[in-house]
């Protein structure tokens, strides 16, 4: 694996198990639940990590099948969405683009990560304009909100997440 990348992938791979702890005994009444009206609940941050993810499997040319396209697609925020998955369903869609993913790290060479970011990507707030620094912000979001569900599930009530499988 390239060298550069090989920090990102690390995160990555915590991110994916941090973001099936977050999720451990939460119901979906839980998952649902908004600590205010001006917060978001875990199933919102959920979807919303996962469209993320997709994001960053398109960023990296996999064409990975988004079963929550639906949901998302027209969604403007949390006061427009309706419907969500089963927090089983989450996790499910969660490890499939993992894996997807997970395939193609490997694979992210010089060449790849080199190139500028594609002009229909949206300007990142890094100075690295290149695939490599589109990366690392994606990385970092995905960080940010997994934080968020780990403390919105001490909100509800629920030990802190576990920093192990």
């Amino acid at each position: 694996m390239e060298s550069r990348v090989a920090p990102l992938h690390t995160v990555f791979q915590l991110n994916t198990r941090l973001f099936l702890n977050c999720f451990e005994d939460v119901t979906d009444e839980l998952a649902r639940t908004r600590p205010t009206q001006t917060t978001n609940s875990m199933a919102y941050i959920a979807l919303h990590l996962h469209d993320a993810r997709h994001y960053l499997a398109r960023y990296l040319g996999v064409d990975e099948p988004d079963p929550f396209a639906a949901i998302t697609a027209e969604a403007t925020g949390i006061d427009s969405i309706d419907v969500y998955p089963s927090v089983a369903e989450l996790r499910t869609a969660w490890m499939e683009i993992a894996m997807a993913l997970e395939n193609q790290f490997p694979r992210l060479d010089a060449k790849v990560l080199d190139q500028p970011s594609p002009e229909d990507a949206p300007a990142f707030p890094v100075g690295d304009r290149t695939v490599l620094g589109g990366v690392a912000f994606l990385m970092q979001h995905e960080s940010y909100h997994v934080g968020q569900l780990a403390f919105l599930r001490k909100s509800l009530g629920l030990p802190a997440m576990s920093w192990h499988t």
